[in-house]
């Protein structure tokens, strides 16, 4: 044979010949395809579907479906797939979530609706049941990250106020036509999750703004992560950077309403309960005793609740008006030192109570008992005049049970990142919105016992108190 394979040929083309040619090219290209299916065995290249091998080309069909993370969704993040709250178990909830997993939103529509009937307190249901109902079409994405299993107190009352406003969006329309979405992570308090969770947000585009960070270092962890990104965030905790948003941005027109009101009262003298363990509470310590001193009043004790119980006062400090900031102290331990100051020392026939938004909720002042009665509360007035706050009958109705402060803050921000989305959609529009989101102004409020109303209180407005002064009611 010679190299081009030609003239060899022509002069074998008897039948026998090319009969021994077809076999022996037969023969050969089925020991070369058997090569070529082992080496793709040993490779693992060779996908199979209903018994029937396939091509290479048909190779990315077979491999398996992408992780979420790869598909840009990132693996910590929840849209309904894992139950993240630690105090909810129902079988029902678990059935949506495996449906939402798999697809089938329908079926995840069905299960988180019998959940919610079973449940109708639990936030990350509603949520959940929102999201399944948005499906597969597209939509804005808001992130909340929250101790889901450590404090599953603390990340309830957080996403009330954000399910409660994702509801009444989606139930209108959306935003130009497009719904709201939420996602939900549990960074454990540790700072690596943290960084890591923020990392795959910054980078994954539907989301346009970040709530969460529960905890002085993941808040400051993260924050240079999300700003170099541009991605609004803003922090639940109080101890934050002063650089970080935060969801209550500043205490300090708090404490100077409280102090102004209780020199307009003609009351001077003080014991401050305050929480040690607190960053929120320490903060507003420091800014309570300058505001005081401003105001030509006096601190006769300060009280730390979280050493109370270790070691009680051995004197009972007297004084015409009990400032609390109970932070994230029981505030029945408040309440119990309040009530064993003898009678004839307070002047007046009740106990007269002072306290910024920590006591403006409903469960809150029933601790009190009958010291609720004349309670002073300085409370920003965004949170007063939020649909979500404590005392509203929307939010009760939605949640039948009572909320607090950290509802109405979480539902005032999910609201500024709509109006954000509204005016401009994207992250920077969204950021502009949520700077001029403040709780400079303070309503200052008298609170009375009244069991005719649903809440068993009203809120006597006393007047609000702004950077040019305080306006009183009427």
């Amino acid at each position: 044979m010679t190299p081009d394979g030609g003239g060899d040929f022509r002069k074998t083309e008897t039948g026998q010949d090319l009969f021994s040619i077809k076999v022996f090219l037969v023969a050969t290209g089925i020991l070369g395809a058997a090569f070529l299916g082992l080496t793709w065995i040993s490779r693992g290249e060779l996908g199979l579907s209903d018994g029937t091998a396939q091509t290479p080309s048909e190779e990315a069909q077979l491999e398996p479906a992408e992780s979420d993370a790869s598909k840009g969704f990132p693996s910590q993040l929840s849209q309904g797939e894992q139950i993240l709250l630690a105090t909810s178990a129902l079988p029902i909830k678990q059935e949506g979530a495996a449906a939402i997993a798999s697809g089938d939103y329908g079926a995840a529509v069905t299960a988180f609706e019998r959940a919610r009937r079973a449940d109708v307190s639990d936030p990350e249901t509603l949520v959940y049941l929102n999201n399944a109902r948005i499906g597969e079409q597209e939509a804005y994405g808001l992130a909340i990250v929250v101790p889901l299993k450590s404090d599953p107190t603390t990340a309830s009352s957080l996403l009330r106020g954000v399910a409660q406003a994702q509801t009444e969006i989606n139930q209108a329309g959306g935003i130009q036509g497009k719904s709201l979405r939420i996602f939900l992570a549990d960074d454990q308090e540790d700072v690596a999750i943290a960084q890591q969770i923020a990392t795959d947000l910054s980078e994954f585009p539907d989301v346009v703004g970040v709530l969460g960070h529960n905890t002085t270092e993941t808040a400051n962890a993260t924050s240079e992560i999300y700003t170099a990104s541009a991605l609004p965030f803003v922090s639940t905790s109080a101890g934050a950077s002063p650089a970080i948003k935060q969801l209550l941005a500043n205490d300090l027109p708090i404490a100077d309403a409280l102090a102004f009101y209780m020199a307009r009262l003609n009351h001077r003298t003080a014991i401050l309960f305050y929480d040690g363990n607190s960053d929120s509470s320490l903060a507003f310590k420091s800014n309570f005793e300058k505001a005081l001193q401003a105001n030509q009043g006096t601190m006769t004790a300060e009280v730390n609740l979280a050493e109370l119980s270790a070691s009680p006062p051995t004197e009972t400090p007297t004084a015409e008006i009990f400032v609390l900031s109970p932070g994230d102290s029981p505030l029945k331990t408040a309440t119990e030192s309040i009530e064993i100051i003898p009678n004839d020392q307070v002047d007046h026939f009740y106990r007269h109570v002072f306290g910024g938004h920590e006591l403006f909720s409903p469960e809150v002042l029933n601790l009190f008992g009958s010291m609720a009665t004349g309670t002073i509360l300085a409370v920003p007035e965004a949170l007063y005049q939020s649909a979500a706050s404590p005392f509203s009958e929307p939010t009760q109705d939605l949640w039948e049970k009572s909320t607090d402060w950290s509802t109405s803050a979480s539902y005032n921000l999910t609201q500024a990142v709509i109006t954000g989305l509204k005016q401009s959609p994207t992250r920077q529009g969204v950021q502009q919105a949520i700077d001029s989101n403040t709780n400079d102004a303070v309503r200052l409020l008298r609170v009375s016992i009244n069991p005719d109303t649903r809440t068993g209180y009203e809120l006597l407005s006393l007047g609000v108190m702004t950077k040019d002064g305080f306006q009183p009611e009427g």
